[in-house]
């Protein structure tokens, strides 16, 4: 009698997908650091004069052309229609695998497939190529899920996953040192003209949206790049009303009201009520605290100001959170000097 062998589990096939235009550099690099590693590569272009599409086709990827009606959305879910892969990696052409972290690509995605896991959050590294490549910050995105049904783009600009009308889940965190991805696109010499562009889009969005809160922290970054206070502080203090946000990054309006109250002296009572709810909305995160510690000791109040910093530091050291802390080694060393300058004081009263 014939034995039957054990079927093997079916190969999970990956789609990359992209929208691109006039980015045939970028492209290029990106598509050297996952092609190996994927099944199909998907690429619409929005009007590319360049060579971009020619480096496309040299990786072999399907060509889909969309003509550009300022929203992001609707190029991203033609790829994601055309694409047939049972997961999806979806970057921006001046976004690629580390070359440390590259071959762990497949590896990430069936471990996610075995534990029935439908994304994954990528630790995403801006770095400034202006500057000798310099880190500026990072952050975790979702860039790879699984094909779900009605999966779908919703925002004309920093566009947001849905399953139909809910919005993704089941979602899990990759360690850096299993998938980091950097992003140039961030450079100081593209921020101005991206900020710009990006205002555009999001004013356009406010206008027809029936969730005008997704937008209002985006807007109040914008602002806040193109150096229009007023307005960066009104579209922050609307998203902070409008409650805590699901995203990754859902703390800038904290940082940009603070930053914004931090200049005028005369409107600390102001920083201090932000601060002290940025602080309790994000409690796990270090940098809030020690913004309410400068608050108690610009009033005086030494006990409370080293209090709060001492826990901002305990916060550092412990700190293993999604949402991405900017208070780094330095300011901590900053922050253990005003300690010892609050303290003599507090002595010397």
């Amino acid at each position: 009698m014939k034995k039957i062998k054990p079927s093997r589990k079916k190969k999970i096939k990956i789609s990359a997908c992209y929208i691109v235009k006039n980015a045939a550099e970028d492209l290029k690099i990106s598509l050297q650091s996952l092609s190996k590693s994927v099944d199909e590569i998907v690429v619409v272009d929005t009007g590319s004069s360049d060579n971009t599409i020619e480096v496309a086709k040299s990786f072999g990827a399907k060509i889909f052309q969309d003509l550009w009606h300022d929203d992001f959305s609707a190029p991203r879910n033609i790829a994601l229609q055309n694409s047939t892969g049972d997961w999806i990696i979806f970057l921006d052409a001046d976004e690629f695998f580390s070359d440390a972290t590259a071959g762990n690509i497949r590896f990430a995605v069936e471990r996610a497939d075995s534990f029935n896991k439908a994304g994954l959050l990528i630790n995403l590294v801006n770095i400034d190529r202006d500057n000798d490549f310099k880190i500026l910050d990072n952050t975790y995105l979702l860039r790879i899920f699984k094909r779900l049904p009605l999966l779908h783009y919703v925002g004309r600009i920093h566009e947001e996953l849905r399953v139909g009308k809910k919005n993704f889940s089941n979602i899990t965190l990759t360690p850096p040192n299993v998938l980091t991805i950097y992003h140039t696109g961030y450079s100081k010499s593209l921020s101005r003209s991206k900020a710009e562009r990006n205002l555009k889009m999001l004013l356009a969005e406010l206008e027809e949206t029936d969730e005008p809160q997704r937008v209002y922290a985006y807007i109040a970054e914008c602002y806040s790049g193109l150096e229009d206070y007023g307005n960066a502080e009104k579209f922050a203090r609307l998203d902070i009303e409008s409650g805590k946000k699901n995203t990754t990054f859902a703390s800038i309006s904290y940082r940009i009201i603070l930053n914004i109250l931090a200049k005028d002296t005369s409107r600390l009572a102001d920083r201090k009520k932000f601060a002290a709810l940025a602080a309790e909305n994000f409690s796990d995160l270090p940098e809030f605290h020690a913004e309410l510690a400068e608050c108690f000791a610009a009033e005086g109040n030494y006990k409370n100001a080293i209090e709060t910093m001492t826990k901002a530091l305990e916060k550092f050291k412990n700190y293993k959170g999604v949402e991405p802390s900017l208070f780094d080694a330095s300011m901590a060393n900053f922050a253990e000097k005003r300690i010892k300058l609050w303290q003599t004081r507090l002595t010397g009263e």
